[in-house]
């Protein structure tokens, strides 16, 4: 299965709202790293809202998952026929999905937070 496969089946109405925040942290890492680079000290308040933007993400995986969660078993509660436990397997798995995608965007906010903020330490301004 490929990664656009992935994204669609996640949902994009629960994807798209994580891939934008992902891209405003990039923005933000962006905007830091031009900092650094012009020997200005980066805004610590830019950092910090990068952080929360990776929460953020973290979030929203979680409520997708979550949602998630709740039409599948909605759909096996209103099922007139036993439902095969790999059918139900493969709704958890794509429940899943959205909290995997929100993890990673996280995991990548948390570890560009530490460098910019390691950066940031080392080499003051002048």
């Amino acid at each position: 299965m490929t990664l656009s496969e992935w994204y669609v089946q996640g949902g994009t109405s629960y994807m798209h709202p994580i891939t934008l925040v992902f891209i405003a942290n990039l923005a933000l890492i962006g905007v830091v790293t031009y900092h650094r680079v012009k020997k200005k000290e980066a805004n610590s308040k830019l950092m910090e809202a990068g952080k929360q933007l990776g929460l953020l993400s973290l979030a929203l995986g979680l409520f997708g998952t979550i949602v998630g969660f709740f039409q599948m078993f909605g759909a096996i509660a209103d099922a007139q026929d036993p439902i095969p436990f790999n059918v139900i397997m493969g709704g958890a798995k794509v429940a899943l999905i959205t909290l995997l995608y929100g993890l990673i965007v996280f995991c990548l906010s948390q570890l560009a937070y530490i460098i910019l903020k390691l950066v940031n330490r080392q080499s003051p301004a002048q």
